[in-house]
């Protein structure tokens, strides 16, 4: 780096020394490199109004000028342009370039002339604007506070103090934290959407808790689960307690028992519930001999609710017995069954004891092999009905004595009589039982009395009393839903008394008010009832305007103006005194923005020159007052502004060797005169004008027009006046100058270049993909990263095709992935475009912020 130094003594000032500079300045632009455009400084938003400042804007730094009726979105555009300087013997060569910058309510479409692009912009919005602060600190530096939701750190940060964390803390692939001699404990979530921590060794899984999706947690060993908690409790291979508690029972030692009841109803129940703890299914229990016997010693099976003893059942007790109870009825029901039952080992039945059936209360013994011994130490004693085949003994057998009265009271037959007459016969006694007695209140079909008639008919209404016999006419009213004539009084308003009852005040209502009191509770329902009416108080109409009045009828006209913040004629005319009228109105050409930017593009300028104090300083480029120009014209030709006689200018072109204008004008032909004077000069000495024009031609070595019309073809005419009368002479001549001829080729394919991918957001950077389309193909190359999205991993767009290339018409998809010797590590991404859509999706899991190269390719 060159820096300049000027001592005492005038300094040339050399090329060298302004190339110096300028790298000076641009070795700061170079600070910027790699960012994208952003506010230096300045340039805030207040309202419509921008205030200028300074940009990085299509890698260059540029003053805004600033604007005053901004309409977002704004954009700040690059402008550019080379500028011409004089170089020597009066040359106009490029001599700057300016890199400025303009402000629009939209990008021109239109080339730049200096990068041979479309204007690089800056979008400004009410809420955003890319500033310094996020756009270079922010590439760079981790901000305090940024206007971004977020901030990337692109490479590993390493924090020498504590991380403390005000917020959640999230990553995208693990949490780690690492111990001595190569342990490390890590929390990752995988592929499968669980969540695992883990104890590493050496970068290699020893155990790990994994948290899965549906809730339930896992203790693995070296990818071995050894146990799982669930909902429905902890499950393992394997258990070891000396002691253990579930809910209220305790397995302590060889004993189960149950601690949380304290009455001594506490109990342990078995098979409670069925399949997953419901009760679809039936469940049994058994105990067994403890030497893998076939048959249970124990068992009861759920589905028949049956209690198999595969032992002798030996009950020692003091006396207890056997109770058999049936839970489901008492002792006045039929259906109450119990049985003791015998069967041999095929379940062939062979003896019951007890309550057999459920129509009677019949308790029965049956032996179905053989006879019933009863083999009493003394008698058989029956305490009640003694039946055979099921009809009573008494039934079947008389006693002695009841024989003997029976026979006392026979009748001896008569030969020829009867023993009673059969005048009353057995149909009068059915007709006569037929004959029952009804009710009227039950709708019997029995006789009734004439008195119960009567009694009945003293409760109806008579049809001639017009309802004057109902007995309580207040009930009646109630029951049909009316109001009596009083209660109607009461509950209605009268059209004659004008809604007066709604604000007249009772005598109850008044006792114990003043006067004042009962007028403002009068007032109170009045206003309620104009409220209601939505009408206005008598007597409010006399205070407002009238519209006919057009604001005449205002009491107060002044303090009217002072409101409205309007002037009276009289302040108008004083303060319109001494301007100029309408007639004098200025008709000419408006000042508008564009010629104040034109105006202020006019600056004044200066020629170098060296001040009192002996400093030297450079032009400057602008415009110059008359005094300044005949100031320095005097400094370098005085006698050219006072001018020379005729033998002066003789004798300058004399000591100049140059021609004076007569000489010159004696000698040389004249410009505007194109060759004539050199006709005429041939003319003069016998030469015809056509030999003169030929002798012309040969000392300019050209043709005359008739030749170059008949011998060649005009430019212009772009080889339409090229004779070929043939297909196959036309195809000799696209043969001779290296076309191709129409006919045979397709036309030239539409090429618009490699373009960049746009933007659909803050959130994306298409800075490396690119786009470009030949007739109807399109083909999109280049790489995106897969944390610059706008929207989630699963639909996210990352990128969007301009508008100048058409979208496919059909889906396109191209697919990337990471491939990992351990197949739980693979990952993938997919960018889709649909049909017709402009935007790239991106679809991906466990590839978050990788950088992917895509190749789309597609007809259109």
């Amino acid at each position: 780096m060159k820096e300049y130094i000027a001592e005492t003594g005038g300094r040339y000032t050399y090329s060298d020394d302004i190339l110096n500079l300028q790298e000076l300045a641009l070795s700061m632009s170079a600070v910027f490199d790699g960012c994208s455009d952003f506010i230096i400084s300045g340039c805030e938003i207040e309202g419509p109004r921008v205030s200028p400042g300074y940009v990085w804007l299509g890698g260059k730094v540029r003053r805004f000028d600033g604007c005053a009726d901004a309409v977002y979105p704004y954009y700040i555009y690059e402008i550019n342009r080379h500028e011409s300087v004089v170089y020597a013997n009066e040359v106009n060569k490029r001599g700057r370039t300016c890199y400025l910058c303009a402000g629009a309510k939209a990008v021109p479409d239109t080339v730049d002339p200096v990068t041979d692009k479309l204007p690089a912009a800056i979008e400004v919005t009410e809420s955003y604007a890319p500033r310094f602060i996020d756009k270079f600190f922010g590439r760079y530096a981790v901000l305090l506070d940024t206007p971004f939701a977020r901030q990337t750190v692109k490479k590993d940060l390493v924090l020498a103090g504590t991380f403390t964390g005000q917020k959640e803390i999230s990553s995208k692939t693990a949490v780690s934290v690492s111990g001595g001699n190569g342990y490390m404990l890590k929390g990752i979530v995988k592929a499968d959407g669980h969540a695992a921590i883990g104890a590493y060794l050496h970068g290699l899984l020893v155990n790990e808790i994994v948290i899965r999706t549906d809730g339930t947690f896992s203790f693995m060993k070296q990818g071995k689960e050894l146990a799982r908690v669930t909902e429905d409790g902890i499950s393992c291979g394997t258990s070891l307690n000396e002691n253990a508690r579930i809910g209220a029972v305790r397995i302590k030692g060889y004993d189960i028992y149950n601690t949380s009841d304290v009455t001594d109803e506490g109990c342990i129940r078995i098979n409670y519930h069925g399949t997953e703890g419901g009760g679809t299914k039936y469940r049994d229990f058994a105990v067994h001999d403890g030497k893998a016997c076939t048959t249970p010693v124990l068992k009861v099976i759920g589905r028949t609710a049956t209690l198999q003893v595969g032992g002798l059942l030996s009950l020692q007790s003091t006396g207890r017995g056997i109770d058999i109870q049936n839970t489901a009825y008492t002792k006045d029901n039929a259906r109450l069954t119990n049985l003791i039952t015998w069967r041999d080992s095929a379940a062939a039945l062979l003896a019951t004891v007890g309550f057999d059936t459920a129509d009677s209360f019949r308790f029965a013994l049956r032996n179905a092999l053989g006879d019933i011994v009863l083999a009493p130490l003394g008698a058989v004693d029956v305490l009640g009905t003694l039946k055979i085949n099921g009809k009573s003994v008494s039934d079947t057998y008389v006693t002695v004595r009841a024989f003997t009265e029976a026979m006392g009271k026979k009748v001896d037959v008569v030969e020829g009589k009867q023993l009673s007459t059969e005048d009353f016969t057995t149909e009068y006694r059915k007709k006569l039982a037929a004959i029952t007695t009804g009710e009227l209140t039950e709708g019997g079909e029995g006789y009734v009395t004439s008195g119960t008639v009567a009694a009945a008919l003293k409760m109806k209404l008579s049809a001639d009393g017009n309802l004057s016999d109902v007995m309580d006419k207040a009930a009646a009213r109630k029951n049909i839903d009316v109001y009596s004539k009083a209660e109607a009084g009461e509950v209605f308003l009268e059209i004659s008394e004008g809604l007066k009852e709604l604000v007249r005040l009772t005598a109850d209502e008044i006792s114990g008010l003043t006067a004042e009191e009962a007028a403002e509770l009068k007032a109170k329902r009045q206003a309620a009832v104009r409220d209601t009416l939505d009408a206005e108080k008598k007597g409010t109409g006399e205070l407002k305007l009238a519209k006919t009045s057009n604001l005449s009828d205002l009491p107060d006209k002044g303090k009217a103006r002072k409101n409205l913040e309007v002037y009276s004629t009289a302040e108008i005319d004083r303060m319109m005194d001494g301007k100029l009228g309408t007639d004098s109105a200025y008709e000419g050409i408006v000042f508008t923005p564009e010629l104040r930017d034109k105006l202020l593009e006019i600056k004044t300028g200066s020629f170098a020159y060296i001040d009192e104090g002996g400093i030297s300083h450079a032009q400057v480029e602008g415009y110059v007052m008359t005094s300044q120009v005949v100031r320095e014209l005097k400094k370098k030709a005085e006698r050219l502004m006072g001018g020379y006689n005729a033998s002066e200018k003789d004798t300058i072109a004399t000591n100049l060797n140059l021609y004076t204008k007569a000489g010159a004008d004696a000698r040389f032909a004249a410009l505007e005169n194109l060759f004539q004077d050199y006709i005429d000069f041939l003319t003069g000495q016998g030469k015809s004008p056509m030999e003169a024009r030929q002798l012309l031609r040969n000392k300019l070595d050209v043709l005359s027009k008739d030749e170059i019309v008949k011998d060649y073809l005009r430019k212009d005419g772009k080889l339409s006046d090229l004779s070929l009368p043939t297909a196959e002479a036309k195809r000799q001549a696209c043969r001779a100058i290296g076309a191709a001829y129409a006919e045979e080729y397709q036309p030239l394919l539409a090429d618009t270049g490699w373009m960049h991918m746009e933007n659909s957001g803050s959130g994306t950077d298409t800075q490396g993909l690119f786009i470009r389309q030949i007739g109807n193909i399109v083909s999109i190359q280049g790489y995106i990263n897969t944390a610059r999205r706008d929207g989630s991993n699963w639909g996210g767009i990352v990128a969007v095709i301009p508008n100048k290339i058409q979208p496919p018409r059909y889906s396109v998809r191209c697919s990337a992935a990471d491939w990992n010797d351990d197949h739980k590590y693979n990952r993938g991404s997919s960018f889709t475009i649909y049909g017709g859509s402009r935007r790239i999706q991106l679809y991906e899991r466990g590839m978050y912020n990788v950088n992917v190269e895509l190749n789309f390719t597609y007809f259109v």
